[in-house]
């Protein structure tokens, strides 16, 4: 449990920095162009193409070429570089017979010459093995422009926290 909320400490105060550093940079547009924001949505689009297709060699193609990308699965691991997500993903999508997720609700955050995007999609998934079930998650992430085109440098997806009672975490 505390490694879990020192992951989301880190990813909080990442997500300060990135959205206040720039800020504090005078930057005063707060808003990003038509064609940022549609290209962002495609970057989203070929994501949830990549679930519903199990194509970890798509979703790989998604996210940067810097050594320094990473994703944090709904679970909370942690994976590091494009060849471990690709891996990561194709693993996941082994267990799965089949996955659509449909995007809820995204927004688009002005971060310098990035974007900060958060969101809620709901997967409607089957489990080999298990029946079909639903699942809402929240994500966020950093992206950034290269080679001309929108890739994440990082994601994190999370399942959202179960209801629990107060009083029995604390004994």
């Amino acid at each position: 449990m505390n490694s879990f909320r020192s992951i989301l400490s880190f990813m909080l105060a990442l997500l300060l920095y990135v959205w206040l550093v720039p800020s504090l940079q005078a930057q005063t547009d707060t808003t990003l162009d038509k064609k940022v924001v549609d290209a962002n949505r495609e970057l989203d689009q070929r994501l949830m193409d990549a679930h519903a297709l199990k194509d970890a060699a798509l979703v790989e193609s998604l996210f940067s070429e810097s050594p320094d990308v990473f994703f944090f699965d709904p679970t909370g691991d942690l994976t590091r570089g494009r060849s471990n997500i690709r891996h990561e993903w194709a693993a996941w999508f082994d267990t799965l017979e089949t996955i659509r997720g449909d995007i809820r609700e995204v927004s688009y955050i002005p971060a310098g010459e990035s974007v900060i995007g958060v969101g809620t999609v709901t997967y409607t998934r089957k489990l080999k093995n298990a029946p079909a079930d639903r699942k809402t998650v929240i994500w966020t992430d950093y992206r950034r422009i290269e080679k001309g085109r929108w890739v994440y440098l990082f994601r994190h997806a999370q399942w959202p926290f179960e209801p629990r009672d107060s009083a029995a975490a604390h004994k």
